[in-house]
């Protein structure tokens, strides 16, 4: 999948941030292309995670004319990364958002976590103005 990738880049020229998506079939052990989002991704962070580039600072080089920090592509760590977003909405009201204070909030922390967000104990979700979600 990965050399795929680099020849559809190649192919296009394309020299900056995206994403290529591919779905894999086990049963045939084939993979399809699905489409490429030229754009950073919103997970962007568990691609940081595992392959230890910062892809945001790669984008803004590449947009300045200058080269990437590296020759090859990275190669994964091998370790394993989750990202999970947590956001004010209602179950029980199909899902709608759920404005109102953050009452009670502890971050996680520890070794190897990375933790994005805006929001703290206090903060106010408004409704339809302000997001309230954590990443």
């Amino acid at each position: 999948m990965a050399e795929a990738a680099l020849e559809l880049v190649r192919g296009i020229k394309y020299e900056n941030a995206g994403t290529i998506e591919f779905i894999y079939d086990p049963e045939t052990e084939q993979f399809f292309f699905i489409e490429m989002n030229t754009r950073i991704q919103v997970e962007h962070p568990v691609t940081e995670m595992i392959f230890g580039v910062d892809l945001v600072a790669e984008q803004f080089r590449v947009a300045a004319g200058d080269r990437l920090s590296f020759d090859t592509p990275a190669e994964p760590n091998g370790r394993s990364a989750i990202e999970f977003r947590i956001n004010a909405e209602d179950p029980k009201n199909g899902f709608r958002p759920s404005p109102g204070t953050l009452t009670t909030w502890r971050p996680p922390r520890g070794r190897s976590i990375r933790f994005d967000t805006h929001v703290y104990q206090g903060y106010q979700c408004l409704p339809s103005t302000t997001p309230c979600s954590a990443s």
